[in-house]
């Protein structure tokens, strides 16, 4: 089976041809091309004759490629070995033929590219790692179709600036900012999907006071109004606990409890460019809970 493999590679087959296989030296040490059968292997939903797996050994330790065979006879995965460890390119399929996931796996972890399909073919994660297997650099997530769903930037296995969401149809879902893997949920953007092909799209409605929607510190933010609570009446605040901030006209902007300047509780309000509230975001332990949206009512 591996004949067929490799003979698309271009690799010499008179050479393979004449080596034996399954050998073991004057040690007792496996040496050369192995093929192992159902009938060494045991494996459950295999005939005893089907190949389940074969490639090289050197002084007893497997190296180089190995393949591995589901029992409908295609290649279930192909491992890169050094010293008897997978060490190097590594690539898995679903059982219809197409690939599930490749990438670089060494020390029991991916690094560098890295990618993940669905079922049909298309890919779903286009991932990259740093050389100690943490998520570093540009990272995609993809719908079943082909369509982008999400992009952004990770630093060491933590989310970092700006995260991108997609709707299905491929119009902006979300904006949301990240510093060592924590949201900024104030400064988090929503949006609407596009209408299908054949009906009108929905402009975005500008939102008053969009430049100064920044996250509540430890001072008053420029341009905006804080009501504080029975609990915070002095004129200061740490960023912790129930709070209210106004836009220029008085209209509510946020309100809930804070954890050092990040809404976790509460709610988002948006506003037209002539004040008419058109989405309510909230918020519940510093998630999006549920949209409410109101521009197409009365």
């Amino acid at each position: 089976m591996i004949y067929t493999i490799l003979a698309a590679l271009g690799l010499n087959l008179n050479v393979l041809a004449i080596a034996p296989a399954n050998t073991v030296d004057e040690n007792n040490m496996k040496q050369g091309h192995w093929v192992y059968t159902n009938k060494m292997k045991n494996l459950p939903n295999y005939k005893e004759e089907q190949i389940v797996e074969e490639g090289d050994y050197s002084d007893d330790k497997k190296t180089g490629k190995w393949f591995f065979y589901f029992n409908n006879d295609k290649v279930k995965h192909i491992l890169t070995y050094k010293d008897n460890r997978p060490d190097g390119f590594a690539v898995f399929y679903y059982k219809n033929g197409n690939k599930r996931e490749e990438g670089t796996w060494k020390n029991n972890k991916w690094i560098g590219d890295y990618k993940y399909y669905y079922k049909n073919g298309n890919i779903r994660n286009d991932w990259s790692y740093n050389q100690t297997g943490q998520r570093t650099g540009v990272q995609k997530y993809y719908y079943e179709n082909g369509q982008l769903m999400i992009e952004g930037a990770w630093l060491s296995g933590k989310e970092s600036g700006t995260i991108v969401e997609y709707h299905e149809d491929g119009s902006i879902k979300s904006e949301r900012n990240y510093m060592d893997g924590k949201i900024d949920v104030v400064a988090t953007k929503m949006f609407n999907p596009q209408e299908k092909a054949g009906k009108v799209t929905i402009k975005k409605v500008p939102v008053v006071a969009k430049a100064k929607d920044v996250p509540a510190l430890s001072k008053t933010p420029v341009n905006m109004t804080v009501k504080p609570d029975a609990k915070t009446a002095d004129s200061s605040w740490n960023g912790t606990g129930e709070r209210q901030f106004f836009n220029k006209k008085g209209q509510v902007i946020r309100e809930g409890y804070f954890e050092k300047g990040y809404l976790m509780d509460g709610k988002v309000y948006m506003y037209t460019a002539d004040g008419k509230k058109f989405r309510t975001t909230v918020y519940k332990a510093g998630r999006v809970m549920k949209e409410l949206n109101y521009q197409n009512k009365d």
